[in-house]
This record gives C-alpha cells, sequence and structure tokens, in this order.
C-alpha cells in the first residue's frame, strides 16, 4: 500500500482547499441552500432541544460564517444557479421580447400585457388589500386577531 492511500480523499464537490464538513455541518448547508431560514436549518441538522431562540439564532450564525460552512453553501448556490432552467432574467427579456414583437405588430393589448407583468414582477403595481375574513372587515375580530399575534410576539 503506498503512503498516499491513507490520506483521506478529498471529497468531489467540496471547494478547493475546504475541510470536510462535518454530517450536521453537510444537513445545515443542505437546507440553507434549499431556501430553509439559518436558524431552522440549524435547529434541524443539531436536533436542538432548549429553547432559547437567541441561542439558535446565535449559533445559526456561527456555523454559517464558518469558512468551510460558508464556503460549501456558496458552492452549492452557485451550482444551483447554473443549473436553473428559467431565471427572472430570462423571464425579463422574454416579456421585453413579446412587448417589442406586439409594439411592433401594433398589438396594444399584447404590449400593456405584457407590460403588466413586468411590472408585478417588479413589484411596481399598489399593494391590494385581501379580505380574509369573508364577511367585511370585522373590528372586534380584527382586534382579537391583533392581540394574538401582539401576545404571541411578546413570549419571544
Amino acid at each position: 500500500m503506498d503512503k498516499d492511500d491513507k490520506k483521506p480523499k478529498k471529497k468531489a464537490g467540496r471547494p478547493k482547499g475546504s475541510k470536510a464538513l462535518t454530517p450536521k455541518q453537510e444537513k445545515f448547508v443542505r437546507n440553507v441552500v434549499a431556501g430553509v431560514p439559518q436558524v431552522d436549518a440549524y435547529r434541524d441538522a443539531y436536533d436542538v432541544k432548549t429553547d432559547n431562540k437567541n441561542s439558535h439564532r446565535r449559533r445559526a450564525h456561527e456555523v454559517a460564517r464558518g469558512s468551510n460552512v460558508s464556503a460549501m453553501i456558496e458552492e452549492l448556490k452557485a451550482r444551483a444557479e447554473r443549473n436553473v432552467v428559467w431565471t427572472r432574467q430570462m423571464a425579463v427579456e422574454a416579456l421585453l421580447e413579446a412587448a417589442d414583437i406586439a409594439r411592433c405588430q401594433k398589438h396594444s393589448q399584447g404590449m400593456t400585457g405584457a407590460l403588466k407583468e413586468l411590472n408585478a414582477m417588479y413589484g411596481f403595481n399598489e399593494a391590494v388589500k385581501l379580505n380574509i375574513g369573508g364577511q367585511g372587515d370585522n373590528p372586534i375580530l380584527l382586534q382579537k386577531i391583533e392581540r394574538i399575534i401582539v401576545h404571541d410576539d411578546s413570549e419571544d
């Protein structure tokens, strides 16, 4: 057996110069790359038992900022971005092209539709009021909901 065979093999896909991640760090990274908030990714990966939310946030931040973990998160996000089939930029370009085609064909409805979609994508539309009560704006019900929300938030 050659002395090089005793060295740990570099794991495929790991950023150059980084150390291997622990299984908990790997799970944390996978969760974060999948879009899970860091604190929730930390709770899941490290199977925390306490309810101290501030320490969870602090520990999640520390884990995410570790050089190996942060490098792996960035690497996997970059890979995922390269593998995306349809990006926001592609949608914008397609809508601009559709608006241009409609303009050239003097089809104002098609042009307006494409521009309307672009405005919606970028949040340029007015805020929309949603009625979730089903029976109009019931001030008593809204006050109860507000008390519940404020009460729940004060327990943090």
